[in-house]
């Protein structure tokens, strides 16, 4: 699948063939079932994203919200990107 234009998850998981679409959701449940509170889910860069909230964390490098975990179905592969976040009390 080339880089998906889709606006929402939904618009997204439909674009995907049957095989790929139940791989994902299965993936999709267990990170919407582990996923800390206040995390939200987006499409961000053609991916289905889990992000923090601009409204939790507005100094970002791109002013986007910064993804912790995204699912992708590629052209070859399906995808589970996982983003290590950190910080400190001060910041």
């Amino acid at each position: 699948m080339a880089r998906s234009e889709a606006l929402t998850v939904d618009e997204y998981l439909a674009e995907l063939s049957e095989d790929r679409r139940n791989s994902l959701s299965v993936v999709r449940r267990v990170v919407l079932d582990n996923l800390p509170e206040g995390y939200m889910e987006e499409m961000q860069y053609g991916m289905i994203s889990y992000v923090v909230p601009l409204a939790t964390y507005p100094k970002t490098y791109n002013g986007k919200p910064l993804a912790y975990v995204s699912l992708a179905s590629q052209k070859n592969y399906m995808s589970l990107y996982l983003m290590s976040i950190y910080g400190d009390e001060e910041n």
